[in-house]
């Protein structure tokens, strides 16, 4: 679905895993490149997390099955949120969820 040439900003990865005794597979979605685009820098580099964002999913081309998505960012752009003044990191995550939903992620 994400072909590298059109979507250079944004890593999509795949797992597959069981969980209880039940398949569970799911999509990590890598923000860094598109958040430090959207940054100017600021943000994007460093270690990573995934975030607590987990109510988004994206259809799985192989089943047809909606896949929950995990979304990878920056553990600054992580800690921002939740800092003393949250506005301009609130507003580059709100940027990189409504371009990965103008590119099919779904919102659940």
């Amino acid at each position: 679905m994400f072909d590298d040439e059109i979507y250079d900003d944004i890593k999509l990865t795949k797992r597959k895993t069981i969980t209880n005794g039940e398949k569970y597979d799911f999509y990590i979605y890598d923000m860094l490149s598109l958040e430090k685009k959207l940054s100017s820098g600021k943000f994007g580099k460093g270690e990573t997390v995934i975030s607590q964002t987990k109510n988004y999913k994206l259809q799985d081309e192989e089943t047809g099955e909606m896949l929950d998505v995990k979304l990878k960012c920056s553990k600054k752009l992580d800690d921002a949120l939740d800092g003393f003044e949250p506005a301009e990191s609130k507003k580059v995550f709100n940027d990189c969820l409504n371009d990965l939903v103008n590119r099919g992620l779904v919102k659940v």
